[in-house]
């Protein structure tokens, strides 16, 4: 009696352990990969400043009539806006062209004189600069325009109209600003990113850019410039990206992607890595018991690069994963 006694005692955990509950799981190996971790962010698309052209007048006058409107897409030859020489103005070219016909009898009369040696030499030279000088000036008078009584202004290539800034009826000072084009399709996009990811962006790297509002919009750009300043109002670091294709405008909101080469790092299906309040985490299989371990997680393309203490020679669990906590007993599935 005293025998059978102990060796029930014996056999109780073994009947515990036998009856101990396990988790169905699948499990992968750890793998390595080439990695280009991408850093990301959001932004909008705008003209090249580059690529801006200001068209102004080089004369005083008066706007007739104003023909486009922000926001417009213009052809080279369109008309922008109709332009009404100032009477000031256009004397002043009336002046030019009868002080050249004085300057040019002068000089005729001067080359008489002189050919009679009834003028000096000095008196010819100065003749032939007042000549010059008359000619100049009326170039000068034909080059801003002066003697165009009214003029249409037409786009000198295809743009689209970025500001308006004069009404029909302003009067306008030479040099003032009338409106403003862009060329189409010359474009850049501004991307902002975190200011601790910013050291690890260069010049050239590539970017795939997303639309925000169109899942199946993507195109691809490299990177121009990174600024080297915090923007005060979005507290980023802004990424300046040349995207490579038509169908942007002007204002889109856009994400950008950019690839940072890391070399090789360990990756796992996306499946392998879960999250809760402490961060993420994965299991492994240690020998028939899970192990849970801390990591920290990026996509890497279709999987995820992960980072943390774990063992590169065991197997992570790919399924089944949400019913683990640490130290459960597993039983391999099929995969």
């Amino acid at each position: 009696m005293k025998y059978w006694f102990c060796a029930w005692f014996w056999l109780v955990p073994m009947f515990a352990h036998a009856g101990e509950p396990s988790v169905l799981v699948e499990t992968a190996p750890l793998g390595k990969a080439s990695l280009n971790l991408p850093v990301s962010g959001y932004g909008t698309v705008y003209s090249d400043p580059a690529a801006i052209l200001n068209v102004d007048e080089p004369r005083a006058g008066q706007i007739l009539r104003m023909k486009v409107d922000v926001g417009q897409v213009v052809r080279k030859g369109t008309v922008l806006y109709l332009f009404s020489t100032d009477p000031v103005a256009a004397s002043g070219y009336a002046q030019a062209e009868s002080s050249l016909e004085l300057a040019k009898s002068a000089y005729r009369g001067m080359q008489r004189l002189h050919e009679r040696q009834l003028a000096t030499n000095a008196q010819l030279a100065a003749a032939k600069k007042a000549l010059e000088d008359a000619e100049s000036a009326l170039r000068a008078q034909q080059k801003i325009g002066s003697a165009i009584a009214e003029e249409s202004v037409r786009a000198p290539f295809d743009a689209v109209v970025s500001s308006v800034s004069a009404l029909p009826g302003d009067r306008i000072q030479p040099g003032r600003t009338i409106l403003q084009l862009a060329k189409r399709n010359a474009l850049l996009v501004k991307i902002g990113i975190e200011p601790e990811r910013a050291a690890q962006v260069a010049q050239g790297m590539k970017v795939r850019l997303l639309c925000v509002f169109d899942s199946g919009c993507a195109l691809q750009g490299t990177v121009g410039s990174v600024h080297g300043m915090i923007d005060p109002q979005t507290r980023l670091v802004d990424v300046i990206v040349n995207p490579q294709g038509n169908g942007l405008l002007p204002g889109m909101k856009l994400r950008g992607e950019i690839e940072v080469p890391r070399g090789a790092g360990w990756v796992v299906p996306r499946s392998a890595v879960l999250s809760d309040e402490r961060g993420s985490y994965l299991f492994q299989d240690d020998h028939g018991r899970a192990k849970r371990v801390a990591v920290t997680a990026k996509e890497a393309g279709a999987e995820t690069a992960v980072v943390g203490n774990f063992d590169p020679k065991l197997p992570v669990v790919v399924l089944g994963n949400y019913e683990l906590q640490d130290g459960m007993k597993l039983r391999e599935g099929k995969r």
